[in-house]
């Protein structure tokens, strides 16, 4: 079994993940990794009291940035929404084609549209977003490590931290 839960990526700035009052309503231990700029990835574990949309809207209105939310199920694929502070949306998928294999008859492709969107939002977001990584990075699995959601990270121009 791999890992199953939300995933997040906000820009905080030096606030910690758990110390937001969005992630902290939800009652959470966060596993927190700091990218360049105020970037931050978080794993918050199983979450019901909330949907990849709520929350990413949340973390956008209370940073003031951009934010996404995925929930991954069993680190093989994951339904993710980004937002912006203005409250423009961009919904997604990782690994699409296994969610589409899992699905039944009300399954909705969401990556066709969601490059330009994601491409958009990184603009928004100050970021530089490579094209090709990004589809690249759209058909990937999370991973047990969370290795898919970091290549996401940096196709949308969210760099790792350098000493």
């Amino acid at each position: 079994m791999g890992y199953s839960g939300f995933v997040i990526i906000a820009r905080t700035g030096d606030t910690r993940l758990d110390d937001l009052a969005c992630v902290d309503d939800l009652f959470v231990a966060v596993t927190d990794t700091v990218y360049a700029a105020g970037w931050r990835i978080g794993s918050l574990g199983p979450v019901d009291d909330t949907t990849p949309g709520r929350l990413a809207r949340t973390l956008a209105q209370e940073t003031g940035a951009s934010a996404i939310a995925l929930d991954v199920f069993d680190s093989d694929c994951a339904f993710a929404v980004a937002a912006d502070p203005g409250g423009g949306t961009v919904r997604f998928h990782l690994n699409e084609q296994l969610i589409r294999a899992m699905s039944d008859d009300t399954f909705e492709p969401l990556n066709t549209h969601a490059t330009p969107g994601l491409l958009a939002w990184a603009g928004t977001a100050g970021l530089t977003a490579g094209p090709d990584r990004l589809a690249a990075a759209l058909d990937e699995r999370p991973g047990p490590f969370g290795e898919g959601i970091h290549h996401l990270a940096r196709a949308l121009g969210i760099t790792e931290l350098t000493e």
